[in-house]
C-alpha cells in the first residue's frame, strides 16, 4: 500500500514538472515594442521683475527705525557729559529695602504719579532718581510707600 501511495505521489510531481516545462518553453518570444513620442520641452521665457519691485532693493531702502534687537535686555552706555553743560536739579529716593517686591511697589507707585524716574542698578541697592518740581508730589510718594512698609526719604541732588 505504501508503494502505491508513493508511486502516485511521484507521478503527480512528475506530471506537474512536465506542465511547468511546457509552459516555460511555449512562451511567445515576440518582444513588446512600445513607442513613445518625444516632445521637446517648450522654451520657458524668463520674465525680469521690474527694478523697483525686487525685494532685495526694497529691503535695502528700509528705514533703520523699524529694526528691533533680538534680545531681552540691551545695555547701552552713552556719555552725555560733553553735550550737557549745566547740572540739573533732581531728587534721589533713598529706600530701606531693595528686594524685588519693594522695587515692584516703588515702580508701580511712581507710575501712578506719572513721574519721570530712573532706576540705576548698583551692587547693594538700586539708586532711584526722580525729576519733579513740586515738593507735594514727592511727599505723597513717601507717604504712599509707607503703606507698603517701605521707609524712604527724598534727597536733593544735582546731576
Amino acid at each position: 500500500m505504501q508503494t502505491k501511495i508513493l508511486g502516485t505521489f511521484f507521478t503527480i510531481i512528475f506530471v506537474g514538472i512536465l506542465v511547468l516545462f511546457y509552459k516555460l518553453l511555449n512562451q511567445s518570444d515576440e518582444p513588446r515594442v512600445e513607442f513613445t513620442e518625444y516632445l521637446s520641452p517648450s522654451k520657458k521665457t524668463i520674465k525680469k521683475a521690474p527694478e523697483d519691485a525686487m525685494w532685495v532693493k526694497e529691503l535695502a531702502q528700509k528705514d533703520n527705525k523699524e529694526f528691533s534687537f533680538p534680545v531681552n535686555e540691551l545695555f547701552m552706555q552713552i556719555d552725555l557729559r560733553e553735550s550737557i553743560s549745566r547740572k540739573i536739579k533732581s531728587y534721589k529716593l533713598v529706600i530701606d529695602k531693595a528686594d524685588t517686591y519693594s522695587l515692584f511697589c516703588i515702580v508701580q507707585t511712581l507710575s501712578t504719579f506719572d513721574l519721570p524716574y530712573v532706576i540705576v542698578k548698583e551692587q547693594k541697592a538700586p539708586m532711584i532718581y526722580l525729576s519733579d518740581k513740586s515738593d507735594t508730589v514727592l511727599k505723597k510718594i513717601v507717604v504712599e510707600l509707607e503703606k507698603y512698609d517701605i521707609k524712604s526719604k527724598i534727597i536733593e541732588v544735582w546731576l
